[in-house]
């Protein structure tokens, strides 16, 4: 009885061990770029290097990465760039401005230049207008509406369990009978 029980558990508890891998590495080749990324959270994030490159601010290229989850835009952040820190410091309190609106939203979003700092507020609003469309483009592979992967993966392994047990119980139930 208890062997057979053993036969029906241990794979399962060996797929609930091995999944955080197994999804990890799955859900890394379908999204496998520099553009994106998912952080542990469910936070879908868009890096802006590969996507524009042609983009520059005064002294060079200024990307963003964009961190949207349930739809909405959570925060912009810079990345490394070669610009005068005093001018892109100026610049850079326009990264807030996307904060909290809907991805659709905050991609018509018409943010207004920095004065003194001008070429890097315009290569700063290109990046994140760029990355934006992107996730709008992309949407339905990226998951850009929706929260989680996890809710599915959590129903679908208990519905396995519960069909693993129906089995040893109905096993159990005819030896008896």
């Amino acid at each position: 009885m208890k062997k057979h029980l053993k036969h029906l558990l241990l794979p399962l508890f060996v797929i609930l061990l091995a999944w955080p891998f197994v999804g990890n590495a799955a859900q890394g080749s379908l999204l496998k770029n520099d553009t994106v990324r998912h952080d542990n959270n469910g936070t879908l994030i868009i890096n802006t290097t590969p996507l524009c490159k042609d983009v520059i601010g005064f002294n060079g290229p200024t990307p963003v990465e964009i961190y949207i989850k349930n739809g909405k835009v959570q925060k912009v952040v810079a990345l490394a760039n070669e610009e005068t820190p005093s001018f892109f410091q100026r610049a850079s309190v326009i990264l807030k401005s996307w904060d909290g609106k809907k991805v659709s939203e905050a991609a018509k979003l018409k943010v207004d230049v920095v004065s003194g700092a001008t070429y890097s507020s315009q290569a700063i609003i290109q990046n994140v207008q760029t990355g934006l469309n992107y996730a709008q483009k992309n949407a339905k592979r990226l998951g850009v509406t929706t929260s989680s992967f996890y809710p599915v993966l959590i129903t679908v392994l208990a519905i396995a369990f519960v069909l693993c047990l129906a089995s040893y119980l109905i096993r159990r139930f005819r030896k008896r009978s």
